[in-house]
């Protein structure tokens, strides 16, 4: 437990501009992370439903740190929905209507959250799990992270029905500068 706190808080900390970008496949950063983590989803009874849309084109973006996004959100969803009839995590990816933003949702059938908490969701250290269980740092870091790729993060959610993240990025390649360009 100690080691995880520590790792979220140096997550958090090192919130720098991400240096690693390149142009990636978002639905195998996706399928990697299901993989990774859907052991420990099957061991909670928790669903796991991917709904990719398979004519994404190339997004630019840090992978790593989608990932964490992507472990953060899924497995918040999962923890809601542990235990309950139904317990499912949806994970979709599609292009929006402009054609210009990758709109990620990851939605659960958990117990919700409740409208008070809502507009703290994303405040570092805020936490609505129980003692011993968070420390309210996820949500901060995919806040910082989503934000950092000029993309931007909202939240619906019903008591007693399900909470949906949307997270939308902006697509297309950006091009590295030539340093001996950039130097002359």
């Amino acid at each position: 437990r100690v080691g995880r706190i520590v790792q979220d808080l140096l997550a958090f900390s090192r919130r720098s501009k991400p240096h690693q970008r390149t142009n990636v496949n978002f639905n195998a950063i996706v399928s990697t992370t299901v993989n990774l983590i859907g052991h420990k989803l099957k061991l909670m009874n928790v669903e796991m439903d991917l709904r990719l849309d398979e004519a994404l084109p190339l997004i630019h973006c840090d992978a790593s740190q989608m990932q964490q996004v992507l472990i953060n959100l899924i497995m918040n969803g999962a923890e809601a929905t542990q235990g309950r009839p139904a317990a499912k995590v949806t994970v979709s990816s599609a292009v929006a209507p402009s054609g210009t933003d990758l709109v990620l949702e990851i939605h659960d059938t958990g117990e919700g959250i409740r409208p008070e908490h809502i507009e703290k969701l994303f405040t570092p250290f805020f936490t609505t799990k129980g003692e011993g269980k968070g420390v309210g740092l996820g949500l901060a870091v995919v806040y910082g992270i989503v934000k950092d790729h000029n993309g931007d993060i909202d939240v619906e959610s019903k008591p007693d029905v399900g909470t949906t993240f949307r997270v939308v990025l902006p697509i297309g390649s950006e091009e590295v500068p030539n340093k001996q360009t950039a130097a002359g």
